[in-house]
């Protein structure tokens, strides 16, 4: 992991461009993360909750207050047990969306954003009860939204380090054909160029 961030860094180093301060122009990013899964249904104990997760991002700024963005990133694995009945269950979530993105300045070398936009995230799960083993997997289409920070390291590269929410879904460990909505936050650093 620290050589992925200090990727960051050197490419942030070697890039040059137009100006991230610039009010409009098309960009991308690798964002590099930490998730945090929350509980999946009531009495489930969850076993692991966190995971490094890696993304995608692709935008367009209008002005200097307004731009959006599509992404795609990982949102964690987990495992859960079901106390009462024993059963465990394991996943990964990954997610894809469409953001809009509100920029506040604060000079030429920071800023702050907040997002808000729509997210599908998929879940691939697994849960056994006994040695019985059962497909958990579930879709869940949700709002999502996040803040941060971007520091314009250069004049093509800032370094951006936010929080995003997501929802998602699995099956229940135990009642097959109830799906239940569970939430996973994610912190990340990532390096965003413009062109």
């Amino acid at each position: 992991m620290k050589r992925i961030i200090a990727g960051f860094f050197v490419a942030a180093t070697c890039v040059s461009g137009a100006a991230l301060a610039d009010d409009s122009g098309l960009y991308a990013g690798l964002t590099l993360g930490r998730s945090n899964t929350g509980t999946l249904a009531a009495g489930v104990a969850m076993m692991k909750t966190t995971d490094t997760v890696l993304g995608v991002l692709g935008g367009y700024q209008f002005t200097k207050n307004w731009g959006a963005e599509a992404f795609y990133t990982g949102v964690g694995r987990w495992t859960a047990q079901d106390p009462a009945g024993g059963a465990t269950a394991s996943g990964k979530a990954d997610a894809w969306g469409v953001n809009a993105v509100g920029t506040l300045p604060l000079s030429d070398a920071f800023s702050l954003y907040g997002k808000l936009g729509y997210a599908n995230t998929k879940t691939r799960a697994t849960g056994v009860m006994g040695a019985l083993a059962t497909d958990l997997s579930a879709n869940r289409s949700a709002a999502t939204y996040g803040l941060g920070g971007v520091y314009n390291a250069s004049q093509a590269v800032g370094v951006r380090l936010g929080w995003d929410h997501f929802g998602a879904a699995t099956s229940n460990l135990t009642t097959p054909g109830v799906k239940d909505n569970y939430n996973a936050n994610i912190y990340s650093l990532g390096a965003v160029f413009k062109f």
